[in-house]
Formats: C-alpha cells, sequence, structure tokens
C-alpha cells in the first residue's frame, strides 16, 4: 500500500493527541530493584506521532530553579540565545505544557523507552551547564536532555520525569501513514510550541 495523505482525518486526530494517555510515566515504567523497564503492553508497538507533557505542578515551571535561558548554535556558528517564558508555556491556563511532540514508525513503547534513558537514573549533564545547549549521549533522548537543561539542580532525572511527565499519542502505523505522521508532527509542533522541539535553522 502506497502512503497517502488523510487530510481531513488530520485535525482529529490532532485532537486525540491532545488527550493524555497517561497522566505520569511511572504508569509506563516498571522497575525491578535499581532496573526499569518499558511495560510490555502500555504503550502501542507500532508507530505514531506523540507528546510528553508536564502535568506536575505548574509551580514548579515558575520556580526560580528553572532554567528559562537557552544559547542555540544558529547560523554562521553564530549563538541565538532564547529564553522560554510564562506565555510561550502557556502557564497562565494551569493545564499540562506539551514539552516534545515526535514520531516514530515502528514502535512507539521503544521509542518513548529511548527518550527515557532508563539505564541511567543520575544525571548525565552537569548541573553547571547553564543557558549552553550540551550535546547529549544518544540522538533519542530528546525528553531527558530537555528535562536536565531545564532542571539544573536536580539530581534525579528519572524520577522528576516519571513522576511530573505524561504522554499522548496517536497510532499511524508503518509506510503507509509516513506523511500523516509528518504533517501531524508538523501541525502538533506549530500549535502547541513545545520548548523542546525548538532548534534554529543553520
Amino acid at each position: 500500500m502506497s502512503a497517502g495523505v488523510h487530510g481531513g482525518s488530520l485535525g482529529r486526530w490532532f485532537e486525540e493527541l491532545c488527550r493524555l494517555k497517561h497522566e505520569k510515566l511511572r504508569a509506563v515504567v516498571s522497575r525491578n530493584g535499581s532496573n526499569y523497564r518499558m511495560h510490555s503492553n502500555q504503550v502501542p508497538k507500532s508507530g505514531g506521532v506523540y507528546v510528553f507533557w508536564w502535568t506536575g505542578p505548574i509551580s514548579s515551571l515558575r520556580a526560580a530553579t528553572f532554567n528559562r535561558k537557552l544559547n542555540l548554535h544558529g547560523p554562521g556558528g553564530r549563538t541565538v540565545p532564547i529564553e522560554v517564558d510564562d506565555e510561550w508555556l502557556g502557564l497562565d491556563a494551569g493545564l499540562p505544557v506539551p514539552l516534545y511532540v515526535g514520531k516514530n514508525a515502528g514502535n512507539l513503547s521503544s521509542r518513548i523507552g529511548q527518550h527515557l534513558l532508563l539505564g541511567t537514573p543520575t544525571r548525565i549533564f552537569p548541573g553547571s551547564i547553564g543557558a549552553q545547549r550540551h550535546k547529549p549521549p544518544t540522538t533519542s533522548c530528546q525528553l531527558r536532555a530537555g528535562v536536565e537543561h531545564h532542571f539544573l539542580t536536580e539530581t534525579a532525572p528519572l524520577n522528576l520525569i516519571l513522576e511530573n511527565i505524561g504522554l499522548s499519542y496517536v497510532s499511524l502505523d508503518g509506510d503507509a501513514n509516513a506523511a500523516n505522521r509528518f504533517y501531524l508532527e508538523d501541525l502538533a509542533i506549530g500549535l502547541m510550541r513545545p520548548p523542546f522541539n525548538i532548534d534554529i535553522e543553520r
């Protein structure tokens, strides 16, 4: 079956993407002693588009310890400073805050696990990184990297994530939905303005 675009369904898929499936990521992760792993049946092993949401106290995002500054690598190698303010995050709405939107062709469960770095409960970045964006240890842990950048004083980032971040997703599996995943992800990023997705053109 060739890939196609179902434009008439895009709005409905976006509506579904805005509905939390899990209020806490703790619900999709099991623990055996110090070992964490994804639950086998909580997130589909099919492709789709997903969103991580801050579902913890909004006061945590207003706190002085929440790092709002980010230095991005811009055109010509110059530094482009960004500041994530209350309006960008939509804090006055008092609702869950979208942090990151992503897509995956074949296994949402595996992709969520890659974001969390379940084998590393301690920090991957030093708390002294300040506004400078550092290169993460993998190309697949954008959520973990974003959390550590903004919560510089957090010593147990995995626990913070599991207790304060939720998940929504839409299953759109396989090559036949490649274009649909692309447009749904783009639509969600454009409307939700998730801070962990921000990048600057080179």
